[in-house]
């Protein structure tokens, strides 16, 4: 007998009022949806190549790294939080960098693409989750010093000081890096996405908006749900 969710619905999200109080700027984008997660896809590959990867080569040529819009203020934070973000780079930046390299984007999913495609386009750190493996209810608050977890492709991250959602047996997101915990893979059917936002400038209804028509067109997104927290 297949395992039953432990999370159904849209989760209770909440930001941690010390951590709003230290970085006033600090909002979550927040989708949940329903999908079945399938192989990377030729067609959204191609477009990826041929239109995504060009646009933000040309929104991001001879810019800073401070100068371009979501790691601008992620930067910023990362300061706030005791990170060097020259030496901890938010996961936004780190994509761009691979494509202003000339490094082709990593192709996990169809979700995890979409996702990926979209953090580079809006320069915000974005995280998918399966909820399945996602217990109880979500606060996105500072990590404790001796907190991390298994990053994704990374090993052990060690986030103290950084935010973090956590549910009730740990972190499980970040903007640096995401856990093998709640990754998505071919087997998740109801997902969470986060977009971590850190500047006032941005506009998350927007790009909420533009996640979901994204998710719904290349990844089969249905049910879908937005919200800020």
């Amino acid at each position: 007998m297949a395992e039953e969710n432990k999370c159904a619905g849209p989760p209770e999200i909440t930001v941690d009022p010390a951590l709003k109080k230290l970085y006033p700027w600090t909002r979550l984008g927040c989708l949940h949806f329903e999908a079945e997660v399938l192989p990377p896809d030729e067609i959204f590959g191609r477009y990826l190549e041929e239109e995504v990867i060009p646009r933000v080569l040309s929104e991001t040529e001879g810019r800073a790294w401070g100068e371009i819009r979501g790691i601008r203020g992620s930067r910023r934070a990362y300061r706030t939080f005791g990170w060097e973000p020259s030496r901890h780079r938010v996961s936004s930046e780190a994509l761009i960098r691979r494509i202003r390299r000339g490094d082709a984007l990593y192709r996990i999913n169809t979700v995890v693409d979409v996702n990926n495609m979209l953090s580079a386009s809006c320069g915000l750190s974005l995280g998918c989750y399966d909820l399945a493996a996602v217990n109880g209810a979500v606060t996105y608050r500072r990590a404790k010093e001796d907190e991390g977890y298994e990053g994704i492709g990374r090993g052990y991250v060690k986030l103290g000081g950084l935010p973090v959602l956590s549910d009730e047996e740990g972190p499980f997101g970040s903007s640096l890096s995401d856990s093998v915990r709640t990754a998505v893979t071919l087997k998740a059917r109801e997902i969470l996405v986060v977009l971590h936002c850190f500047d006032g400038e941005t506009d998350l209804n927007d790009w909420l908006d533009i996640s979901a028509k994204s998710f719904e067109a290349f990844a089969g997104a249905k049910n879908i749900t937005t919200w800020i927290a």
